[in-house]
């Protein structure tokens, strides 16, 4: 029976060194849901050219003291030449109008004859596009998994007194199951059955 264990200790010996451990490919598993935010900046900057007409809101004005017609006709002529020269101005007025923080527009007139003459607008402001991205992979199905294997007892000086070798099955809720069967030192056949349950650890 000594040669039989010892035969039985050397086997096991052999096998876990040099065995592949039954063949059972690891678990794969996918990731987790990810979620992508994603904020793009679109930039709009234009510029529009627009002629405007004018519209008369009323005629009826009461007239200031210094564009009221002189009788003297030098002074007279100085006021037309005044009045002219502010008709015929080609002016300019310029306006900015902020929108928020996304940025800004800019208003021109061109002004001439009392009309205006020409307007542009330029835009320069950033609109956010927000995109999201969902990507769901699953984790593969839990399957039952069964492993073979066996190992030796030993004595607290390390000196062997048994062998046994046997099966485990791990459910698909990872409960753990096993069965053996060894032999000791003293002779004989014991068997054995074992039951683990998961624990969750943070």
């Amino acid at each position: 029976m000594n040669k039989l264990l010892v035969a039985i200790i050397a086997g096991l010996i052999l096998f876990m060194s040099f065995g592949k451990g039954g063949g059972c490919r690891p678990e794969h598993k996918t990731s987790d849901t990810t979620v992508v935010h994603d904020t793009t900046w679109k930039l709009h900057d234009t510029t529009i050219y627009k002629t405007l007409k004018g519209k008369v809101l009323h005629d009826t004005i009461v007239t200031p003291p210094q564009y009221i017609a002189d009788t003297n006709y030098p002074a007279l002529l100085v006021q037309y030449k005044e009045l002219l020269g502010k008709y015929l101005a080609l002016v300019e007025y310029r306006d900015t109008i902020r929108i928020d923080t996304l940025g800004y527009v800019a208003i021109l007139d061109t002004i001439n004859q009392n009309a205006i003459k020409g307007r542009s607008v330029r835009t320069n402001y950033k609109i956010p596009t927000i995109t999201n991205t969902v990507t769901i992979q699953h984790y593969e199905k839990p399957k039952a998994q069964l492993f073979y294997g066996g190992g030796i007892d030993l004595s607290p000086t390390l000196a062997p007194t048994g062998a046994h070798g046997g099966l485990l099955l791990k459910t698909k809720k990872d409960q753990i199951l096993g069965l053996q069967i060894g032999t000791g030192i003293g002779g004989g056949i014991n068997y054995g059955f074992s039951s683990y349950w998961k624990i969750k650890l943070k």
